[in-house]
């Protein structure tokens, strides 16, 4: 007396059938994926390099950051585009001279080989901008010789780079 197939050998399949893909859920959920790629992809990254040491003041300003040079200082040292210029200011912070001597070579140097890109090229133009980041607690007479060498250097579009409040 044969057996009765059970229910598994009953309901099992008969051979290889083709599985369909259900492509309106896989589109879905790469519509969903690129929204939010393209959301959080910043096309403009970091523009200025901001030295550690550098405790940037807070302000409500409004105003994007544009590629240019940037002097970091606080009360310290002095930064020219993340690299360290002068790692003590004090003799140049009490000196009667307004000028600094090593950050004017510096800016210049910058200055000119900036004009030299911009003769060659229709692209690239020197405006002279320059982005200065000044600790929070740095003392006046820095920043008004900092600004002061940084115009003497034909820098004349200065900006001060601040976090912005709330």
């Amino acid at each position: 007396m044969p057996f009765s197939p059970s229910k598994a050998k009953k309901h099992r399949r008969k051979g290889p059938k083709e599985m369909s893909l259900q492509i309106t859920s896989m589109i879905d959920i790469f519509t969903i994926l690129l929204v939010f790629l393209l959301k959080s992809y910043s096309a403009e990254g970091q523009l200025v390099q901001i030295a550690k040491s550098i405790s940037l003041p807070e302000s409500t300003a409004i105003e994007d950051v544009h590629p240019a040079v940037a002097v970091g200082f606080n009360g310290t040292a002095l930064y020219v585009d993340g690299k360290l210029l002068i790692d003590d200011v004090t003799e140049a912070m009490n000196s009667d001279e307004l000028l600094i001597e090593p950050l004017y070579a510096v800016l210049s140097q910058k200055a000119e080989s900036l004009k030299s890109v911009a003769e060659v090229s229709e692209e690239v133009d020197f405006t002279g901008e320059i982005i200065l980041q000044g600790d929070r607690n740095v003392p006046f007479r820095l920043l008004k010789k900092i600004i002061y060498t940084a115009g003497q250097a034909e820098y004349v579009n200065q900006s001060l780079a601040v976090y912005k409040g709330e």
